[in-house]
């Protein structure tokens, strides 16, 4: 587990020259005198990217204002720094440092027989334990805890959505793409215009931290609309289309009873000419005694755009005649062709769009 072990007898001697080797993590257990002694050495050797979880033997009474700003200092350069305050020393109480998991060093002499890989696992069990009861005194540690939700992951064109974010022990919080400096914890709604991969990156002197959200945009329509008929035959309603390639036109039989269902994206403002303002999800139906329309009017974003559909009835006599010789001028120039006369056994829906389908 390690690689070295040394039991010198001043310990603060051979801790100054192991800050200026090569090594870049350690744990330390000194008294308050040696702490105030490495307390520089180790603030050079943070800013060089060596990081430290110290635990501090300090005697009561022993809270200097030095004291207080080399805490403060080492403590915002990232260190985990913990003190057990203490009435006096005892000549006994082992002080130690393990670096890099590869080099231990302690107060005291080893006796030949002991097995070193257990006793190092030992080591780290005790500092962890000693940082668990001593009084910590800094602001973060140096791992860093993110949190990166959405409100949810697909969208609407257009929609907005909220994101959700918390970072914690991070000296900095960004979003990309943007690189907008965030605060540590927050929420914000976004407009999603297309498929959108969304990073926040947490950064401590120690650590960074990314997690990532993809929103996949939909493309749909601001108004999307579906007609059918109600068929005695099914007992159900039967969706028709419409026919022309050009404008929403459907032919029914008279008498027919007509449904119109709609959606539209969130956002939106609905209306129709006779019906007033809409839901966004709906349905309205009617019996088609004559030629009819409904005008539709979308308001979304400051914009207003509109949407007709045209009913025409066609009497049941006319089945397998030319219904019309030529549209009605609504119709703009579309003509209706003749049909061919579909088998007996064809079902009514057949019938409708076999009569009204428009030329190629």
């Amino acid at each position: 587990m390690f690689d070295y072990c040394y039991w010198p007898e001043g310990i603060e001697l051979e801790l100054n020259k192991q800050l200026d080797n090569f090594h870049h993590q350690a744990q330390l257990l000194v008294d308050g005198q040696v702490f105030l002694e490495l307390a520089n050495k180790i603030l050079k050797a943070q800013v060089a990217g060596k990081y430290f979880e110290v635990i501090i033997l300090l005697p009561r009474g022993f809270k200097t204002l030095e004291n207080a700003n080399l805490f403060h200092r080492i403590t915002q350069a990232g260190a985990k720094v913990g003190i057990i305050e203490v009435t006096l020393f005892d000549e006994d109480v082992e002080q130690f440092a393990i670096f890099d998991n590869r080099l231990f060093y302690s107060t005291k002499r080893l006796e030949g027989e002991v097995d070193f890989a257990d006793f190092f696992f030992s080591k780290h069990r005790d500092f962890e334990n000693l940082m668990k009861v001593s009084r910590l005194v800094n602001s973060y540690s140096q791992e860093i805890k993110l949190n990166f939700t959405a409100e949810k992951y697909f969208a609407v064109k257009g929609e907005e959505i909220a994101i959700f974010w918390e970072s914690t022990n991070a000296n900095s919080t960004v979003l990309t793409p943007g690189n907008r400096l965030l605060d540590s914890q927050g929420e914000e709604r976004i407009c999603i215009e297309e498929d959108t991969f969304l990073t926040i990156t947490s950064k401590n002197e120690k650590s960074k931290a990314s997690l990532s959200i993809f929103i996949k945009c939909l493309e749909v329509d601001q108004l999307k609309l579906s007609i059918a008929i109600f068929s005695k035959e099914f007992d159900d309603f039967i969706p028709i289309e419409s026919v022309s390639k050009n404008k929403e036109v459907f032919a029914v039989y008279m008498s027919d009873l007509v449904k119109v269902e709609w959606i539209c994206k969130p956002g939106i403002t609905l209306y129709e000419s006779r019906l007033g303002r809409l839901n966004n999800i709906g349905f309205h139906n009617f019996v088609c005694l004559e030629n009819s329309s409904m005008n539709f009017e979308i308001h979304y974003s400051n914009t207003v755009t509109s949407k007709q559909i045209d009913f025409y009835p066609v009497a049941r006599e006319m089945e397998g005649k030319e219904p019309y010789q030529r549209a009605p001028s609504e119709m703009s120039g579309d003509e209706f062709g003749k049909g061919d006369i579909p088998k007996n056994k064809a079902s009514l829906f057949s019938k409708v769009v076999s009569i009204f389908r428009l030329k190629n």
